[in-house]
C-alpha cells in the first residue's frame, strides 16, 4: 500500500512546494495556518511513506541478526530519519512548518492538528527480537498430524414431499 501511495504523496508535496516562495506574501492568519499545516502534514506523510518503503527494500536485500538467539525483525517508528539525506531534509521542513503552526496559531484547530502530527515519529528502524518462530512452526506442524476430535453428526434432514393438491 505504501508503494502505491508514494507517487501520489510525492506529487502533492511537489505541488505544495511550488507555493513556498510565495508563503511570505500570505497575510491572512487562516491562510498561513492552512498552507503551513498542509505542506507540513504532506511532507510528514511523504517522509514516513518513503522511509517505510526504503526499510522494506533493506529487508528484501537481507538483514543479518546481531544476536544469536534473535529470529524476528520488527519495524518500529523512531524520531530520526536515517535512510537518506533528502528525506531527512523533508522531515526537517515538515517539523518547521508544523512547529510554526503550533507557535503562531495557538488554540486553533490547525495548531491542534499540527501538534498531533508532531507527536508521530517520522523515521523507521529495524529491531531484532526472539519470538520462537521455529518452536511455533514445530507446534503447528505437530497439531496438523493429530486427528480432529469427533463431533457428533448433525441430524439428517429428511425431504418432505409437498402436500397433495
Amino acid at each position: 500500500e505504501a508503494a502505491e501511495l508514494e507517487p501520489k504523496v510525492e506529487a502533492l508535496a511537489a505541488l505544495l512546494r511550488q507555493g513556498e516562495r510565495d508563503r511570505d506574501k500570505i497575510t491572512t492568519p487562516r491562510w498561513q495556518a492552512g498552507y503551513d499545516l498542509a505542506i507540513g502534514r504532506t511532507l510528514a506523510v511523504k517522509v514516513r511513506t518513503e522511509g517505510y518503503n526504503s526499510m522494506l527494500a533493506l529487508a528484501k536485500q537481507g538483514l543479518k541478526f546481531k544476536k544469536e538467539k534473535s529470529d524476528t525483525w520488527e519495524l518500529r517508528p523512531i524520531d530520526s530519519v536515517t535512510v537518506s539525506s533528502a528525506l531527512a531534509k523533508d522531515a526537517e521542513d515538515a517539523k518547521k512548518y508544523l512547529s510554526r503552526v503550533v507557535a503562531d496559531h495557538q488554540g486553533t484547530p490547525w495548531a491542534m492538528d499540527a501538534s498531533k502530527e508532531l507527536q508521530q515519529p517520522l523515521g523507521w528502524e529495524w529491531h531484532e527480537r526472539f519470538t520462537d518462530v521455529a518452536g511455533r512452526i514445530a507446534r503447528a506442524e505437530e497439531n496438523r498430524n493429530r486427528p480432529r476430535p469427533e463431533t457428533p453428526e448433525p441430524p439428517k434432514k429428511t425431504r418432505r414431499d409437498p402436500p397433495p393438491l
